[in-house]
């Protein structure tokens, strides 16, 4: 026996299904190998049974050639779906897939990806359930059922990139149900495509473009097929290059695979690496705590996803691991530091408890040859998979370069061999609800807004101010003012300002619009000029929008054009963001505070100057009246 092809019909509509998902799935992130590799992993990874396994996930590239291929292709019955696909070829998607059929057969060549995994729940619940595994999966468009607290994705677009990345928007299922089914036995089998929305030839029927792979009824024109199951279900699998181990999971089948993106076809091995890569990438938490497993086999080689292989996310991971010896200071290469990020959850809308929840803040001292990702703060909870590598390198360029992991929820306790609390689980409820659909970072969103009452908002977005603010405390460097040499300097020089008013009011002394203080020294022990200072408008009208350090030779008591590079800077004062540009060529320390301050304070240091030429320093602050856009 085999499966067929049966399309559900419906009332004449201008729905254009396939499109839909498509425009919907390209406009919720970069349908690369990232997207597939985040999303697809993600749903093994949450979908892991409740035990002290890994969740085992193997993609397994084939390209079929030749007789392989034509005996693949009837086992899919491919010229039933190939008549509804090739009326369905007036919208873009649609000749597309025209397109897909014509190459595949003039190659005589077809490439499928199977996703397969291991250790998880499998395709549970009935063919009409409301809420399941099966029905979120294989029937739903853009819904997920995803249960439990630390689950990582709860929109459903994860399922919509597999159709996604099919050339031909066709995927097929083969599910070992990690929970008895009353009726049936596994295995469970079914096909999925999604086409756009199309008339029969006669042009009576309108089929809706939903497709599925299964035990038809002849005899109900337009109903949908239900899954295969059991023996006929693994005899089919067989033909399919889709059978499965002897352990709960499900084996999805991508159809003839691309990268929607990619100029040009990937060679399988070229995907593999970046599968494998991507794959650390992301999940790295989720692998090196052992919850999760992943490998890509290829026809003669099969390629793990292991940290060893990708030495430049091994910071990360001695983060975690290095927790529990963290240090006062970060003095040398290796030491961890750690810090606590308060976050104040609501409460929810219908009175649930909020929470003064907490997070926790690694920074490990980069060593010297660990240059990737430095300066950069992953952000994880619970789920085990990084939402967003924070780029902290313009804050805090030129000081103490690092890599710090930021853990929420109940990854709070990770490496520590404490457990979770109650507060972990509504921290970690409130960081799920931040998720866009893409899960690349916690930001108010829809869902928030639907779930929690006041102050969600100011919970969430203050996240990443806080996490700059106490890297700028961890990693600033310790500048020791008391071993500074004899050759200080009188350092208290007028400080200049750039007005809003015209040229004439930034030339007239009665134009001067900021005051402060600022002193400068060289530091014999360290070969650099240390530097710090304050600086506040005149008037309580006015507000501080930019403030400009450079370093300026002399000579004869004369400025000179020659300037000193900056080459670090920091702040005390909240809400500042800092850069190190360059002004002619040359690198000046730069705050850039928040609307509203009045007051900005700073310090830092130059680079290593052994000539030790008398240097000063220029304090350039540009003022505005408060609300002045």
């Amino acid at each position: 026996m085999s499966g067929k092809w049966g399309f559900t019909t419906s009332r004449p509509t201008d729905a254009r299904y396939g499109d839909d998902v498509a425009k919907y799935a390209m406009s919720h992130g970069d349908p690369g190998i990232k997207t597939f590799v985040r999303e697809v992993l993600q749903n093994s990874n949450d979908a892991r049974l409740e035990n002290d396994q890994p969740a085992q996930v193997t993609f397994r590239l084939e390209s079929l050639q030749g007789d392989e291929a034509k005996e693949y292709l009837n086992a899919l019955d491919i010229e039933r779906w190939a008549k509804h696909a090739n009326l369905a070829t007036d919208t873009e998607s649609g000749k597309h897939i025209a397109e897909a059929i014509e190459r595949i057969k003039e190659d005589n060549e077809i490439r499928i990806l199977t996703i397969e995994d291991e250790n998880t729940g499998g395709l549970l619940g009935e063919e009409n359930a409301d809420e399941s595994n099966f029905t979120a999966l294989v029937r739903d468009v853009l819904f997920s059922s995803k249960s439990g607290d630390t689950a990582g994705g709860s929109y459903g677009l994860g399922k919509a990139v597999l159709w996604l990345y099919s050339g031909l928007s066709l995927v097929m299922f083969n599910s070992t149900l990690s929970e008895p089914n009353p009726t049936d036995q596994s295995p469970r089998l079914i096909g999925r495509t999604r086409l756009p929305t199309h008339k029969s030839e006669d042009g009576d029927t309108v089929y809706q473009g939903h497709g599925w792979y299964g035990n038809i009824n002849e005899d109900e024109e337009g109903a949908r097929p239900e899954s295969i199951w059991g023996d006929e279900a693994e005899s089919i699998a067989d033909g399919l290059r889709l059978t499965r181990p002897d352990s709960p999971g499900t084996s999805i089948q991508v159809v003839d695979f691309r990268v929607p993106t990619a100029e040009e076809r990937l060679e399988d091995e070229e995907l593999a690496d970046q599968i494998t890569e991507m794959a650390i990438r992301w999940f790295w938490p989720a692998i090196h705590r052992g919850d999760l497993e992943v490998a890509v086999e290829l026809e003669d080689e099969t390629k793990m996803a292991s940290i060893e292989e990708h030495p430049q996310y091994k910071p990360f991971t001695s983060s975690l691991t290095g927790r529990n010896n963290s240090v006062s200071e970060l003095e040398n290469p290796g030491d961890v530091k750690q810090a606590i990020i308060p976050l104040s959850v609501p409460k929810t809308s219908d009175g649930e408890d909020g929470a003064d929840g907490e997070l926790d803040l690694l920074v490990r001292r980069a060593e010297p040859d660990e240059s990737q990702y430095q300066n950069k703060v992953a952000f994880v909870r619970g789920a085990g998979m990084v939402v967003e590598y924070y780029d902290r390198d313009r804050v805090v360029v030129g000081n103490k370069d690092f890599h710090a992991v930021l853990l929420g929820g109940r990854a709070r306790p990770w490496g520590t061999g404490e457990s979770f609390s109650e507060s972990d689980t509504i921290v970690e409820k409130f960081l799920t609800a931040a998720e866009p659909p893409q899960h690349d970072e916690w930001v108010r969103t829809e869902t928030l807004a639907n779930t929690y009452s006041q102050g969600f908002r100011t919970a969430v977005e203050g996240i990443k101010s806080d996490v700059t603010d106490a890297l700028r405390g961890l990693v600033a460097p310790n500048v020791d003012r008391s071993t500074t040499g004899p050759q200080r300097l009188g350092n208290r020089f007028r400080i200049g300002n750039e007005s809003r008013g015209g040229d004439s009011d930034r030339t007239s002394p009665s134009s001067q619009r900021v005051t402060g203080d600022t002193s400068i020294s060289f530091d014999e022990v360290h070969t650099h000029w240390s530097f710090n200072g304050e600086v506040e408008p005149l008037s309580d009208r006015n507000e501080i929008r930019t403030v400009t350090i450079s370093l300026i030779r002399m000579a004869e008591e004369r400025a000179t054009t020659d300037r000193l590079p900056v080459k670090n800077i920091s702040t005390d004062t909240a809400g500042v963001d800092i850069s190190l540009p360059e002004q002619n060529g040359v690198q000046v320390g730069q705050l850039e505070p928040d609307p509203g301050t009045s007051t900005v304070s700073f310090e830092g240091v130059s680079i290593e100057d052994r000539r030790q030429v008398e240097t000063r320093m220029k304090v350039s602050v540009d003022v505005a009246e408060r609300g002045d856009q």
